[in-house]
């Protein structure tokens, strides 16, 4: 007899089938139900097997048995005990022996391939047996379930070698596409719905470990082949679903890291499986307790949980032997931090810190090499060492770091490093016992997930290719600022940047080899600007911390770690990375609690010197409050009142203030962001001369109506912000706009449109004002007229004045041009300037009535006499 596992799958079905090829006469004896997936192909197929009922067995005498896709006795329920009993031989065919538990068999055929359907092809084609159709496409299916469509991380060429083989033998594809890589159904679509909802993510010893506990408000077939599709679809290394199904547990894990045993991860629950699958039912047990053994045995089977590599950053700075006391100060505050290692010549040979700094300055050491006054040693530890080891050399040599010597070279930890840590896990310790309390599961909101939900495919596809990238040099890649933020809120992505700990300009360049396009490198920057061969771009920068030698000044660069880099940047929900390193990709790094930020819906700085580096802070601050509807934070809205009465503004470049003003009158809404700069101390000081009110507000609304209007009928083609300055120009008094334009740096037909923007406005008002302006002079007084001028004017008209410009605009400088000079040649008109003269006046007389749009061309070649245009 051949028999099977419970629940029988497809693998086990072509595995008996195949079976029976060798050992012909054999019955089958299924020991329970199939696997609903199974038994609907059965019956629609009509597939029929020489089958014995377990009934009829219990009175048969068994000489001897096949066990295919099983080695052990607790997964054959009755059956098992029936062969055990009889005493007969017993033959194992799997790819997965148990350990524990096994079958005593007198033979065994097993190999290390993914399908037990591998193992028999191997043994048909040992025995020169050739399958028919339906036995081919029998073990086809078993293979393509096992290996997930030849996916799966432990498919081998042995099993692709066995599907090619079967294919040749006349096996059925479309039976793999309609019975395995099948949709999910609604009932099954609920089920996924709920593990997502009661998805629990760890980091285990740095693997990603979602395990999620529900319980199904019916019963529901093929809750594995639901968990696979889940662990699939998010892309989770290791996955276990715990079914709440009263009065067991039914738990299915799912894994692809090497080893974390999904077999051996269940085998303990009386469950059985392999390497990627397996599952358990037991009872007794609440989920919780269950969950915690498992998380448990996932942290025996991947080492330490935590180890000074995963701690540390892998990047140091040094500080040369021979760097004088105030050199090594004026560095420690460049980079923000507090204190570093003493490097001689390869080698670390102390630490110093700014207190030791400021003593040694203040007694007079400032010139002196900082080895007089540094502390001799460096407190170091190795890439294994446990966290324990480095909680340890902390606590002995009150460190404020510990460097660490990794594969790439040195790594640092600090004191914040190690705090963060032990505080994460005391916070997992904590949610443990609570939700043993509470019986609760909180809801993990995956980055990850929402990475992959919220990106194109390709964008996803390239960025995975970074992280790919950096891990393979050594280093580390993540999309940073703004792309992060829009992720969190759920926004399209305005721009895409990545940061590297390691080389950005070399990241580039692979980036480019792998899918073309070219390189923009800006090595002063350390960055790169990336134009795929799609059209797709991003920036790569490496991670790097900036200084301002003096307020208001554009930063200086210099390359560091990835908080650093972060600590750099303008606003809290800008400084926020996300990992995209293999294995990590997806977690969060949030040092300055910007998700939080995100939630409460307000705008923060990172530092209370923000302002007083870079003033245009200020006014990014307002843009993004603007854009997104946030609030900028009490204390921030001080820092920026703070700067205003140090007067940073002031030595702000024109260049710099105009870039910003113009981002910030190209948001949606201008209005709000020039009123919240106005709140803020900061109008008057980039808008000089121009005094902010509710009548100023009101006039630049119906500027903003009328440029609205004027693109939508595309009689206004320029920038919306030159419309605005031009706007506040008008309003700045005698001289105003001139100033205005010199503080911006404005130059060209800009500059002299801001600096006369007053007169000319008065100027094309007055020319349509009264009761008998003609078309013509109308249309002469808009044409001679900037277009930003020529809609601020419209806003400032009269709503008589306001229709006649706008016919102007949209009838009569439209009207197709009576007579041309092509035509006034044509008639004999010899050339010269009496042409464009006739042309010009019969244009006006056709625009005013007096000449009829059929005696144009008669009028303009008379006029064209008149002026010396006849030979």
């Amino acid at each position: 007899m051949i028999t099977t596992h419970l629940g029988a799958d497809f693998d086990a079905l072509g595995a008996v089938a195949g079976t029976l090829l060798l050992e012909p006469g054999s019955r089958v004896v299924f020991p329970g139900s199939q696997e609903a997936a199974v038994r609907r192909f059965l019956t629609a197929e009509k597939v029929e097997l020489p089958e014995v009922r377990v009934r009829a067995l219990r009175r048969a005498r068994i000489t001897g048995a096949t066990v295919v896709d099983c080695s052990s006795w607790r997964r054959l329920g009755e059956v098992g005990e029936l062969i055990a009993a009889s005493g007969c031989p017993v033959r194992v065919v799997d790819h997965h022996p148990e350990g524990a538990g096994a079958i005593a068999a007198a033979e065994v055929s097993s190999a290390p391939v993914a399908a037990t359907c591998t193992v028999v092809v191997g043994e048909l084609q040992r025995h020169a047996v050739t399958p028919d159709t339906v036995t081919a496409s029998l073990l086809l299916l078993g293979i393509y379930e096992d290996t997930g469509g030849l996916t799966y991380a432990d498919t081998t060429a042995a099993d692709v070698a066995a599907a090619a083989w079967l294919l040749g033998c006349g096996a059925r594809l479309d039976w793999v596409r309609r019975y395995v890589l099948r949709p999910l159904e609604p009932a099954q679509l609920e089920l996924l719905n709920q593990f997502v909802e009661g998805a629990v993510e760890h980091q285990v010893g740095g693997v990603r470990v979602v395990i999620t506990v529900v319980r199904p408000s019916e019963q529901v077939e093929e809750a594995a082949y639901v968990i696979h599709r889940y662990a699939e679809i998010f892309d989770l290394p290791v996955v276990v679903a715990i079914l709440e199904a009263p009065p067991q547990l039914i738990v299915i894990a799912r894994s692809g890291v090497h080893g974390v045993d999904a077999g051996k991860l269940l085998a303990p629950l009386g469950g059985g499986g392999h390497a990627t699958a397996a599952a358990a039912r037991l009872r007794g047990s609440s989920a919780v307790e269950v969950a915690e053994r498992l998380l448990a045995a996932i942290a025996a089977a991947v080492g330490s949980r935590t180890t000074a590599a995963s701690l540390a950053t892998p990047y140091l700075h040094t500080c040369p032997a021979a760097t004088s006391v105030a050199e090594a100060k004026e560095r420690l505050v460049r980079l923000r931090i507090n204190a570093m290692p003493v490097e001689d010549d390869g080698r670390l040979v102390g630490t110093v810190s700014r207190q030791i700094l400021d003593s040694a300055l203040a007694g007079g050491l400032g010139e002196r090499p900082v080895t007089t006054v540094m502390r001799p040693g460096v407190p170091q530890v190795g890439a294994d060492a446990a966290l324990e080891e480095v909680q340890r050399v902390f606590m002995e040599g009150q460190a404020r770091f510990v460097v660490v010597a990794l594969p790439s070279g040195w790594g640092i930890i600090t004191r914040m490093d190690l705090f963060r840590r032990l505080y994460e896990r005391q916070l997992a310790e904590g949610a443990r016992v609570d939700r043993r309390l509470a019986a609760a599961r909180p809801v993990v909101h995956d980055v990850g997930r929402r990475l992959r939900r919220g990106l194109e495919p390709r964008l996803l596809e390239v960025l995975a290719a970074a992280g790919e990238l950096a891990h393979e040099s050594g280093g580390r890649a993540f999309l940073v600022g703004g792309a992060v933020r829009d992720v969190l809120l759920g926004r399209a992505l305005e721009d895409v940047d990545v940061v590297v700990e390691g080389n950005g300009v070399e990241l580039a360049q692979l980036l480019v080899a792998r899918f073309g396009g070219r390189s923009h490198p800006h090595e002063p920057f350390l960055t790169a600007a990336v134009h795929l061969a799609d059209g797709l771009r991003l920036d790569v920068a490496t991670a790097r911390t900036e200084f301002y030698r003096s307020p208001a000044a554009l930063p200086e660069v210099e390359t560091s770690a990835m908080r650093q880099d972060l600590y750099r940047r303008d606003f809290t929900i800008n400084a926020m990375a996300i990992d995209l390193t293999p294995g990590r990709f997806g977690e969060l790094l949030d040092f300055f609690g910007g998700r939080r930020d995100l939630e409460r819906r307000q705008l923060r700085v990172l530092h209370s010197l923000s302002f007083l580096d870079d003033p245009t802070r200020a006014i990014r601050a307002v843009r993004f409050a603007t854009r997104l509807g946030f609030e900028i934070a009490a204390e921030t809205r001080h820092l920026v009142q703070v700067a205003v009465l140090e007067g940073v503004f002031t030595r702000l470049s024109g260049e710099r203030l105009r870039d910003e003003i113009a981002e910030l009158l190209e948001e949606a809404h201008p209005v709000e962001a020039l009123g919240e700069l106005a709140g803020l101390g900061v109008f008057p000081v980039v808008c000089p001369g121009v005094e902010w009110g509710a009548a100023l507000r009101g006039f630049l609304h119906e500027v903003e109506t009328v440029l609205s209007w004027s693109q939508l009928e595309e009689v206004y083609a320029g920038p919306r912000w030159l419309v605005f300055l031009v706007a506040l120009a008008t309003r700045a008094g005698e001289g105003g706009g001139r100033e205005l334009a010199a503080r911006l740096a404005l130059s060209g037909k800009v500059a002299v449109a801001v600096a006369n923007a007053r007169r000319r406005t008065e100027q094309l008002l007055a020319a349509v004002s009264g009761a008998r302006a003609a078309p013509s002079e109308v249309v002469a007084a808009v044409e001679r007229t900037e277009p930003a001028l020529v809609v601020v004017t419209m806003a400032a008209a009269a709503a008589a004045e306001r229709r006649l410009l706008r016919r102007a605009l949209t009838v009569w400088m439209r009207a197709p041009a009576p007579v041309s000079g092509a035509d006034l040649l044509a008639a004999g008109v010899r050339p010269g300037p009496a042409i464009g003269a006739a042309v010009r006046q019969t244009r006006a007389a056709v625009l005013d009535g007096t000449v009829a749009p059929a005696a144009a061309l008669a009028h303009a070649v008379k006029l064209a006499g008149r002026l010396g245009g006849r030979p």
